[in-house]
């Protein structure tokens, strides 16, 4: 079973109250959204774009000349990178109603389309209140069918989510959580996707970060990948000690994603904050759907520390960049990771380095 931060399962849309509402239905707009870049100047840079408030206000457009562009969850809104990660379904499905995929490469977590002849029996009531008698209008937030052939779906139990929550608020003595996190991960409901019968563009990360075609394209590396990390906190004080986990958080898949599909020889990391200049949530898109109110609490940083770490770790032959707005010890966001200090291929950035070495071949004069 997957942590709750990364088994969401809420895929509504926020009203302009920022409560919760179903989408019923698809739009497929896509008027104005860049298509992505079918050919790139230089594939052995690649820059993994976060959403850390730290990257506000930067133009993402002056990277596409200089390498490859991943990024992740949300970022879709406002920009189109050349590849798209996204881990949680209350993203992901959001993200397919809106026809982002169909033109746009995207890799999903657990995104296995099934045939459209099953859709009845799996979204039962039986299957998400143990009640065959319950109204799924509550329960239930899709796309319109159309034509589709066949359909992604997740969900949970609203047993299981009962359950879950009280075993999560036991832990959570301290308030790490506030009321919108428990709103946003404990949601019971099955949250299912149409899909396009012309195609699209989603991959599949499968149940971890490693993909399962990639397992069998590198299999050494795999192993090593299982063997030796990555890691995850195992509780919700935050204290306990990490175990390993093959799913990550969506920064460090995207990470190993691009380390494995790309071969590149530099990793720029932009928006990728670790840290909280306060203790509230810092994040470009609190508020909006699949992410908790600006009253939320700052997210702990030990799932991003120890993950991007084993990243560094596993690809030692490229060079990575944490690239900040600020000079180091300016704050909380922008300074040095002290678990990262024993690594030999991690440099710090500010942005303005960052181009000077750019347009400078690896040099910053």
């Amino acid at each position: 079973m997957r942590e709750p931060w990364s088994t969401v399962q809420s895929v509504m849309n926020l009203n302009s109250q920022n409560d919760w509402e179903p989408q019923t239905s698809s739009s497929r707009v896509t008027a104005g959204m860049r298509p992505q870049k079918p050919k790139m100047i230089n594939n052995k840079q690649v820059f993994i774009i976060g959403n850390g408030e730290s990257r506000t206000g930067f133009d993402l457009e002056q990277l596409r000349d200089y390498g490859k562009i991943y990024g992740c969850n949300n970022l879709y809104k406002d920009f189109t990178p050349d590849v798209l990660v996204v881990i949680d379904e209350r993203i992901i499905h959001p993200c397919y109603w809106n026809g982002y995929p169909i033109d746009n490469v995207c890799w999903f977590r657990e995104w296995n389309p099934m045939p459209g002849e099953a859709y009845e029996a799996l979204t039962d009531s039986s299957m998400i209140t143990g009640d065959p008698n319950v109204d799924m209008s509550e329960y239930v937030y899709s796309n319109s069918r159309n034509d589709s052939t066949e359909f992604v779906l997740h969900g949970i139990n609203k047993d299981r989510a009962q359950q879950l929550e009280t075993e999560v608020r036991e832990q959570d003595t301290k308030n790490v959580i506030d009321e919108s996190g428990y709103e946003l991960v404990f949601k019971a409901g099955l949250y299912t996707t149409w899909l396009n019968n012309n195609g699209d563009k989603v991959k599949d990360l499968g149940g971890g970060s490693f993909p399962p075609e990639l397992q069998v394209k590198y299999p050494a590396m795999y192993r090593e990948f299982v063997i030796n990390g990555p890691y995850s906190n195992a509780g919700w004080n935050h204290h306990d000690v990490n175990v390993p986990t093959l799913a990550m958080n969506c920064g460090p898949t995207a990470q190993l994603l691009a380390s494995l599909l790309e071969n590149p020889t530099e990793i720029y990391l932009l928006g990728m904050d670790i840290y909280s200049n306060n203790d509230r949530i810092n994040n470009v898109y609190k508020g909006d759907q699949g992410y908790m109110k600006e009253t939320g609490n700052a997210v702990p940083a030990v799932n991003f520390l120890f993950q991007h770490k084993d990243m560094f770790k596993l690809f030692p032959d490229i060079k990575f960049f944490k690239v900040n707005k600020f000079p180091l010890g300016t704050d909380a966001v922008n300074r040095e990771v002290p678990e990262w200090k024993d690594t030999p291929n991690l440099e710090y950035l500010t942005y303005a380095e960052m181009f000077r070495r750019l347009a400078n071949h690896g040099e910053i004069t």
